[in-house]
């Protein structure tokens, strides 16, 4: 009956574990999704604009993106036109475990 008990609770911690950093994850892969977009058919916008959109998206997917780590360039490709080239980089705290939490760190360059 302990042992039951103890293995369910370890189990249920991992679950947890998983699901929360399950969901970082999930949130930076929406997030990349949307500013890959954003770069693509940024031609013709200003700077302003394009780092206004990135903090929009970073908000819609829970990112904590500070505007200091979002750096834009612009790139223009012959026969395809000008786009930016958007960098971000931004950590994540995630409390892992009870009383341990692990920073997550990422960052993209669009291409």
């Amino acid at each position: 009956m302990i042992k039951k008990t103890i293995s369910l609770v370890v189990f249920l911690v991992l679950a947890n574990a998983g699901l929360r950093v399950a969901i970082v994850y999930f949130h930076d892969q929406q997030f990349k999704d949307a500013v890959r977009e954003l770069s693509l058919f940024s031609g013709g916008k200003s700077e302003e604009i394009i780092r206004s959109k990135v903090m929009e998206l970073a908000a819609q997917n829970q990112i904590p993106l500070d505007p200091d780590f979002v750096e834009l360039t612009r790139k223009v490709t012959p026969g395809v036109g000008d786009h930016f080239v958007i960098k971000v980089a931004y950590a994540v705290m995630v409390p892992v475990f009870p009383g341990n939490p692990r920073r997550f760190e990422f960052d993209y360059i669009t291409p």
